[in-house]
């Protein structure tokens, strides 16, 4: 919401004041959304104060466990989670959840909504092995209220997993997904680049699969929705999870006027152009066989690596799927590529190179890699076997 909107709630939120009071239910309505428009901006303290202000106005008027003032308290857990408050943010939630389980039920969804923020919490607070108790009774719920195979219910089952995979409890983490259908990994990509194009941020980091993508994104002074750092970006529809970090927040922060704007559209057409070849390759293998992990390369942050690279991790595919794709990919139209500073791909002991790297012509001055950057990145996740 633009800076606009918040000074019009405001002035609304002043007038309703004077004329009904300060905790009268028409104020307490207009807070509420002024509250909801800083939260979106990341004007996170004044944010709090109004929510807090709502959440009496609502108490006075309805009781502190209507559902209308579990809304505003939920709302105003989400802020303090993005303060970093985790206790505080767990505190509230698990006032929420206690008072919707007595009103609604351990299954309606706003239940296990109220469950679902505190788990979030608990993982960001580095406390995955608590989280993991919980996830199970979540799963089930959704399972109950929304079906096996719904949205909701997969972003779960994928939180849940990575949980487990945290903890080192990888056989776990197969077993909850096998059989879980994926998401087309070009509609992974394609997300991504929408998502990159859209807040105009740069990304200091991106892993994408066919279960999803996580994005970590930075500011800049060209970033066109005016996020802040500690906000999240979300398409559940592609699985895309993304938080955004500040300069503040960087090993080596970043000149925090710069406009990375231009950088971050450059690796938007990178991925877009990567995620239109691979919906190519993907129809010549056959539905579900691509089985690609990609990767953001870089050497320093914000600055890309010149020129940027995304390195494509296809070892989890078989040894038949990865030569076919090999040659699928090098058959694309590209301009050759010459990098001193870059070896080349290794040598088999039969003398034959494994990987390659092109340029997209579709995206200049963009290259793909199958091989350079992978040996900096993590092994490959067993939930993506």
């Amino acid at each position: 919401m633009s800076e606009g909107s918040v000074t019009q709630l405001r002035e609304r939120v002043g007038y309703l004041e004077k004329r009904h009071g300060a905790l009268a239910l028409e104020t307490t309505t207009a807070r509420h959304d002024l509250a909801g428009a800083l939260h979106r901006e990341g004007r996170l303290r004044e944010a709090e104060e109004q929510y807090e202000l709502a959440f009496q106005g609502l108490s006075r008027r309805f009781g502190s466990t209507h559902l209308f003032t579990l809304v505003c308290l939920n709302n105003l857990a989400l802020v303090l989670r993005d303060l970093r408050r985790w206790d505080d943010a767990l505190g509230l939630l698990g006032t929420v959840h206690t008072h919707r389980t007595q009103l609604l039920g351990p299954a309606h969804p706003l239940t296990l909504n109220a469950a679902n923020n505190a788990l979030t919490v608990m993982v960001r607070k580095g406390d995955p092995a608590a989280a993991a108790r919980e996830y199970p009774v979540l799963l089930a719920g959704c399972e109950q209220t929304f079906g096996p195979d719904h949205d909701a219910t997969r972003a779960v089952r994928r939180d849940y997993a990575h949980v487990l995979d945290l903890l080192g409890r990888r056989p776990e983490a197969v077993r909850l997904m096998r059989g879980v259908p994926g998401l087309p990994v070009p509609a992974v990509l394609l997300g991504c680049a929408r998502t990159l194009r859209y807040t105009g941020l740069f990304p200091v980091a991106m892993t994408a699969s066919r279960y999803g993508a996580d994005l970590t994104l930075g500011t800049h002074s060209g970033d066109r929705t005016g996020l802040a750092d500690g906000q999240e970006v979300h398409d559940e529809d592609l699985g895309i999870r993304g938080r955004v970090v500040g300069p503040g927040n960087r090993e080596a922060p970043y000149q925090e006027g710069l406009d990375l704007s231009e950088t971050c559209d450059r690796v938007a057409d990178a991925v877009g152009a990567l995620a239109e070849h691979l919906a190519e390759v993907e129809h010549a293998l056959g539905e579900g066989r691509l089985r690609v992990r990609v990767h953001v390369h870089h050497e320093h942050w914000p600055r890309l690596s010149d020129p940027p690279s995304l390195a494509v991790d296809r070892r989890l595919m078989p040894a038949r799927d990865r030569a076919r794709h090999d040659r699928l990919l090098r058959a694309t139209p590209h301009t050759p590529v010459v990098l001193s500073d870059v070896p080349g791909p290794p040598r088999r002991p039969s003398g034959r190179r494994d990987g390659f790297t092109v340029m997209f012509p579709g995206a200049p001055h963009v290259i793909v890699s199958t091989f350079h950057g992978l040996g900096r990145r993590p092994a490959p996740s067993p939930l993506e076997a």
